[in-house]
């Protein structure tokens, strides 16, 4: 049996909810052990689902939890997106035998974790010159568009949540102003979310087809993503491109504004799977070329988190200091 600390964590979407049981402290490092993923569809609610985890583990029972949930936070009841699943945090925790439950948002919680993941589990995409006590930045592309930002203070990391995705896409080519033209007459608003996420792979697409006159075939992101690594000459390749590019610009932004000089993180499920394709994108030079602040831009690390841990691992984080 542990001495160390115990935490029960959680990364719950609307499909499948990931639990964990974290052992350690952010100084000394955390261990992740029992990760088991459930399906959100085979248990009633949350609570259910909890239960069948813990009573699944060995070992000492973990006193504090922190669930990273998609969904906003702010309600004394929890209400997921995408999901019926609802819960009040300090009834799961007596159910659970839980001293304290803190319940917070998926990317606050992937912020959080950014700075934890193991260095194998890290892709450079540019080294740059970090700057110590500096804040950092983490985003990622994937249902939606996430941003957190990560402030040093008094030893630990503050959490800020942000809604950064919404902010207003800012185009820089003629392509990139009529994708963004066409994204407008469907939705109006265009925000960096309808080009950075999984939806926004198919609007970039449908666009492109449009623009080109061509039908459009109905792709999935997973097909253009895995035509466009098996095509170079594909119109797929081409989405991807835009897509890559378009995020360089945006974590450049994001980069400049927030002060972000101890470095950008990049998550979410969709990167790693086009990873060679960004690696050889425009992603690099968009997010450095900023006239007079492009040497500011160009000393800022960024890396590619390749694991789904961080979120688990940020969880821990909270639950240790209990809050963000």
């Amino acid at each position: 049996m542990s001495a160390s600390p115990s935490y029960l964590v959680a990364d719950i979407g609307g499909t499948n909810a990931r639990f964990a049981i974290a052992r350690g402290s952010v100084r000394a490092g955390f261990r992740l052990e029992q990760i088991r993923r459930l399906k959100n569809e085979h248990f009633e609610n949350l609570r259910d689902a909890a239960h069948a985890f813990l009573e699944s583990c060995t070992g000492s029972r973990p006193q504090r939890g922190c669930f990273a949930v998609a969904g906003p936070v702010a309600q004394s009841t929890i209400r997921l997106t995408n999901s019926t699943w609802k819960f009040k945090p300090e009834d799961l925790a007596k159910e659970l035998q839980l001293d304290a439950l803190l319940p917070v948002n998926d990317f606050a919680a992937q912020a959080r974790g950014a700075p934890l993941i193991a260095s194998e589990d890290l892709v450079t995409l540019n080294a740059g010159k970090p700057e110590a006590g500096a804040p950092y930045a983490v985003l990622g592309p994937g249902t939606g568009l996430g941003l957190g930002l990560l402030i040093p203070h008094n030893g630990n990391l503050l959490v800020v949540p942000t809604e950064g995705g919404h902010a207003g896409f800012a185009p820089r080519t003629q392509e990139e102003i009529a994708v963004g033209r066409f994204i407008a007459d469907e939705y109006g608003f265009v925000s960096w979310e309808r080009l950075l996420s999984g939806r926004g792979l198919v609007n970039i697409h449908r666009a492109l087809c449009h623009i080109d006159g061509e039908p459009w075939p109905g792709y999935r992101p997973e097909e253009i993503t895995a035509e466009a690594l098996t095509s170079e000459d594909s119109m797929s390749r081409r989405v991807v491109n835009l897509f890559c590019a378009v995020l360089g610009a945006y974590a450049g932004d994001v980069a400049v504004m927030a002060g972000a000089r101890g470095g950008v993180f990049l998550g979410g499920g969709i990167l790693p799977k086009m990873r060679p394709l960004l690696e050889s994108s425009a992603f690099l030079a968009r997010f450095t070329r900023r006239g007079p602040m492009t040497r500011y831009a160009g000393d800022i690390p960024i890396s590619m988190i390749t694991s789904d841990a961080a979120p688990l691992l940020g969880a821990a984080a909270l639950a240790e200091i209990g809050g963000l």
